[in-house]
């Protein structure tokens, strides 16, 4: 099945979480791709440089199969693991979570450290916003003007927007068309009579 709808973080949030005097502090935000990721974690670790540990995790894909999970410097599996699982709980896609620890002398463990590192990012996820987005293909087609608001209805019905429309006879229309119903979309105006190129 097809994947054209995801969900993500509307914008950055923040979150602390506190364990035997060490501090973990947790944000949360939306990426694009991987440079994105790289440039916000960059400026954190640039802040935090006193710190040792920047850990994070991200994910993106709408299906959520392309993802990294990073411990730096922390016991193997203890810190990018926890982050990563607690952003898989929420089905995020396009999304990150760094963690930075400040310790506070006494060591927690390993099972303590996945803890704080999965409450931390909890935390952050905690004062999100998550919305969902569509994923679309632009179809251009030409109708009649007495067409055009059966169109838009429709497209916005499925989730589509019209990005851009000439008036006359015909009219022109560029959709943006949720990409899993595309295809159908297109098929069944065809076949009454209107003039459809798929776009890309």
């Amino acid at each position: 099945m097809m994947v054209d709808r995801y969900r993500t973080l509307q914008g950055e949030s923040e979150g602390l979480y506190r364990e035997k005097a060490s501090r973990f502090l947790a944000w949360a935000f939306p990426i694009a791709d991987e440079s994105a990721f790289k440039e916000r974690t960059d400026a954190i670790a640039k802040e935090h440089h006193a710190s040792r540990h920047v850990c994070y995790a991200w994910i993106l894909g709408p299906d959520g199969q392309h993802y990294r999970a990073n411990d730096a410097g922390e016991p193997a599996g203890t810190a990018g693991r926890p982050i990563l699982r607690q952003l898989q709980a929420l089905q995020l896609a396009y999304a990150a979570v760094v963690v930075v620890r400040y310790f506070g002398g006494t060591l927690l463990g390993k099972a303590g450290l996945v803890h704080a590192y999965g409450e931390a990012a909890r935390e952050a996820l905690a004062h999100a916003t998550i919305v969902e987005r569509v994923i679309t293909r632009d179809v251009h087609l030409r109708c009649s003007y007495a067409q055009v608001e059966e169109l838009r209805n429709e497209v916005a019905r499925g989730g589509g927007s019209v990005v851009h429309a000439t008036y006359g006879e015909p009219c022109a229309l560029i959709l943006a068309v949720p990409l899993g119903s595309a295809d159908a979309f297109i098929a069944r105006w065809r076949l009454r009579g209107i003039t459809v190129d798929q776009g890309k």
